[in-house]
């Protein structure tokens, strides 16, 4: 069936809008026209239902039986925007199959978000940027956090981002469009930096097979997936400046069309953008944990696997020894319940404490860009504002800055050289 949605204008008409889908199938591709006229709409759903669900012979979108005034180049039937989304989901060409996937569901949620916002099923032509902030303010008053709102309205400009460079629309409606204010990508609330004594504290509690893994966690700032995909060819444990190199992840396979073939829940892939894939220096516990465990594995082996051999599920180790170590931790006086993740946070926090530059962070840390290390840890920079503010002092004293652990110069001038409190 053809349904009518009566809308009102800003300027105090009204919109009667007709809508079905194409050959009446479930299906079908949306479809629509707009009257202004009540009598005309409910006349042209007849025409529409009469007709099969199918436009009428002769019929020109937007105008009406005949040539139009722009006479052959009028307007035809309208593009469904699920439809064109969907279709541009599945060209894409930079997306993992997991997040295809994802983005598929994302779209049919956003039509649907779209359609009860504004009474209409929205297609690419007439999206407007008012329906883009209705089916914001519907969401915020569901609730919805603002990062999520952010995330599917990524996606939604993107679509019109390719609508536009397809000619189908002048212009992005998404363009411009204010999003409710979002927080730093996780609150400092969420996040627990251990100190060396929780550190070890944490550590004495882990089970002995899993105490090698949190000590090259804590000491690189890997991510699990990209620490649990290491392989021991990964690994240059020699030469003046050891270090591992991050090549690959374990990333989520897609469902249906998207799956890759012959792959598991789960497979190795390239990290999510260049800059994570990099070399991270490592630091002599490090190297020796590693030349441990590595001693009698091949170059492709990996270098922390299931017992089974394979890929280590994080889900399970999670519950059969990240748990119990924090239970066991937390009897013995240690604060806060942290996660695995928090290991990753441990690390960036005592770099900053030794007063290393955020950019070499960023780098060590993969980030895409040094506003993420700022958003994520700028809270922490007040640890460094002492040296700052030594800098300040001595050089509007008239002394000269010299970087941190320069020795005392030959010359027997003083050493003014900049030294970063001791982590603690």
């Amino acid at each position: 069936m053809a349904s009518l949605v009566s809308r009102p204008r800003r300027d105090g008409t009204t919109a009667h809008k007709v809508q079905w889908r194409l050959g009446g199938s479930r299906d079908g591709a949306w479809q629509s026209e707009t009257f202004d006229d009540r009598r005309q709409a409910l006349k042209f759903r007849a025409l529409v239902e009469a007709n099969h669900h199918l436009w009428p012979e002769g019929w020109v979108k937007g105008w009406g039986f005949g040539a139009s005034p722009s006479a052959v180049d009028a307007a035809g039937p309208r593009t469904s925007l699920e439809e064109f989304g969907t279709a541009y989901v599945r060209r894409l060409t930079s997306a993992g199959p997991d997040t295809q996937t994802r983005y598929l569901a994302q779209v049919s949620r956003l039509v649907g978000w779209i359609a009860d916002a504004t009474g209409f099923v929205p297609d690419v032509e007439t999206f407007s940027p008012d329906d883009d902030r209705d089916w914001i303010n519907a969401r915020r008053r569901a609730a919805a956090s603002p990062k999520t709102i952010a995330n599917y309205h990524g996606l939604l400009a993107a679509i019109f981002k390719d609508a536009v460079h397809k000619g189908l629309v002048p212009k992005n409606p998404c363009e411009g469009v204010r999003l409710p204010a979002q927080e730093s990508a996780e609150d400092d609330a969420d996040k627990q930096f251990l100190t060396e004594d929780e550190f070890a504290l944490l550590l004495a509690a882990t089970h002995p097979d899993s105490r090698d893994l949190l000590t090259v966690a804590v000491g690189t700032g890997l991510r699990w997936g990209e620490l649990t995909a290491l392989r021991v060819e990964d690994l240059q444990l020699g030469g003046q400046v050891p270090h591992l190199s991050v090549r690959r992840a374990w990333k989520r396979n897609g469902t249906g069309d998207f799956a890759v073939e012959g792959e598991g829940r789960f497979y190795l892939g390239s990290p999510k953008t260049r800059e994570s894939r990099r070399k991270v220096s490592l630091a002599g516990p490090v190297v020796d944990v590693l030349r441990r465990v590595t001693a009698a594995k091949d170059a492709a082996d990996l270098v922390f696997p299931a017992r089974e051999g394979g890929r280590l599920d994080q889900g399970n180790w999670y519950a059969h020894r990240w748990q119990g170590a924090v239970r066991a931790a937390r009897a013995a006086g240690l604060g806060g319940s942290p996660r695995f993740h928090d290991l990753r946070h441990t690390h960036a926090a005592w770099l900053i404490s030794a007063g290393v530059p955020l950019p070499v962070i960023q780098k060590r840390l993969g980030h895409k860009s040094i506003k993420i290390t700022v958003d994520v840890y700028g809270g922490l920079l007040v640890q460094t504002h002492a040296v700052a503010d030594l800098a300040m002092a001595r050089a509007l004293s008239g002394e000269r800055i010299t970087p941190p652990g320069a020795h005392e110069p030959s010359d027997g001038t003083r050493d003014l050289s900049v030294v970063a409190a001791p982590a603690g």
